[in-house]
């Protein structure tokens, strides 16, 4: 079975309804990114800190993004920042060029250590990274930090910005400082998530608009990526998710070859990025009709839904810890069965987390059993999952969607419905 003009009727539909919601010359103004460095010297000078390094690549590009604006592609990449001084950046020469396009005009040399290995390339100049950091220095280091999450960066690449690049300073977790400054968003920053979360919702739009058994699962989501760049989405947060029957137990499973069957359960998600920023949709329906367990499955799982939005409402309003969003979806399952089943077993990971450079990868996800309040203003996902449930009928599904937290105030970016059945094969 292949897609239909009717399909693609559909889809340019959903384009065209959603282009005129986005502002795709936008971007974080420099002198935000000014202010960003500021931010830096200052905690650095606070800690003792004489150079601060950092570590990013494409799925994991927070850190490096927010100093930068950069994005490697197949290469690796860093960069280092003193008191005082902008950051320099430490490429391969191939994705490395690409940073011309950020408009900082940072200080950029091309490295040894991330240039793909054993590659020539023709007139350029590849450097020892050491060699290069001490002269961005210019004088001696007492105290190295690394910025980026221990568990990130290589063992070679720490061991190069620590013992072999000043073997005499001292190491120092400086880990919270980009961790911190990320997670408050600027509204420059929320600019470009509500961006990319609008794109989001126009690519899960597409996939309902088409979305049938006969169809393979790659079928599906080809019709969200391109809606994706389409729209003016530059990258993902992760795959484009479309899972049928008990390919929905994989909870963020990738889509396959595989045929959707007319009465599977199914799930898709897509993560848009915008300048950086991670959108995300996810929703689960059914191809075709619902069996009576499946709709037991869906109203426990969108009522678990709703009341985990209220809380997060009633959180932010009252300033309270983070773990009642969680335990509200969770105690209300603990209470609930299917065939027999307890469906609080199935409750399957912790119902938010937050977002902004990556799609789940900031700072703060909650737990339901530690008290952890929310800062000022931030990007949250509310991601209600019920998996493994061991009937494939109802194997897994999720309703994800975005939501600002601007003070006490909570705004919902993510315009579908809890329950997208009625939109399936419609999109609009």
């Amino acid at each position: 079975m292949r897609l239909t003009p009717e399909d693609i009727q559909r889809v340019d539909l959903i384009i065209g309804q959603y282009s005129e919601k986005l502002d795709l010359g936008f971007k974080i103004p420099d002198s935000e990114y000014q202010q960003r460095y500021e931010k830096v010297w200052k905690e650095m000078e606070k800690q003792g800190i004489d150079l601060g390094f950092y570590y990013w690549y494409r799925e994991y590009p927070g850190d490096g993004l927010y100093l930068t604006g950069y994005n490697p592609t197949l290469e690796r990449a860093s960069g280092v920042i003193a008191a005082g001084k902008k950051p320099m950046l430490l490429v391969g020469p191939e994705s490395g060029l690409l940073n011309k396009e950020t408009g900082l005009n940072l200080e950029t040399r091309f490295v040894e250590e991330f240039t793909l290995p054993g590659e020539y390339y023709e007139g350029v100049k590849i450097e020892k990274l050491v060699d290069v950091v001490r002269e961005y220095m210019g004088k001696p280091i007492a105290s190295i930090g690394y910025m980026t999450a221990y568990d990130y960066i290589p063992c070679e690449y720490f061991e190069v910005f620590t013992k072999r690049l000043a073997p005499d300073a001292g190491v120092v977790d400086a880990t919270a400082i980009l961790a911190d400054l990320r997670y408050e968003k600027s509204e420059n920053e929320f600019r470009c998530m509500k961006q990319a979360d609008t794109i989001a919702n126009a690519g899960v739009r597409a996939m309902l608009a088409v979305a049938r058994a006969g169809l393979r699962e790659l079928q599906i989501a080809s019709v969200a990526d391109f809606v994706i760049k389409a729209l003016g989405g530059e990258g993902y947060g992760l795959e484009t998710i479309v899972n049928s029957g008990q390919r929905c137990a994989t909870v963020i499973g990738p889509a396959t070859n595989k045929i959707v069957q007319e009465g599977e359960i199914m799930q898709i998600g897509c993560s848009p990025s915008y300048r950086g920023y991670k959108g995300v949709c996810r929703r689960a329906f059914v191809a075709g009709e619902r069996s009576e367990v499946q709709k037991k499955y869906f109203v426990l799982m969108n009522e678990a839904y709703e009341k985990a939005v209220l809380e997060l409402k009633n959180v932010a309003k009252n300033n309270l810890s983070s773990s009642r969003i969680d335990l509200a979806a969770r105690e209300f399952f603990a209470t609930k069965e299917i065939n027999g089943k307890n469906m609080g077993a199935y409750h399957f990971f912790s119902s938010a987390h937050g977002t902004g450079l990556t799609e789940c990868m900031e700072k703060q996800l909650i737990h339901p059993y530690k008290e952890i309040y929310y800062g000022n203003n931030i990007g949250i996902m509310i991601d209600l999952g019920v998996y493994l449930y061991p009937d494939t009928s109802i194997c897994g599904g999720t309703v994800e969607s975005a939501f600002f937290k601007r003070g006490a105030e909570i705004e919902c970016v993510t315009d579908l419905p809890t329950d997208v059945q009625a939109l399936v094969g419609k999109g609009l």
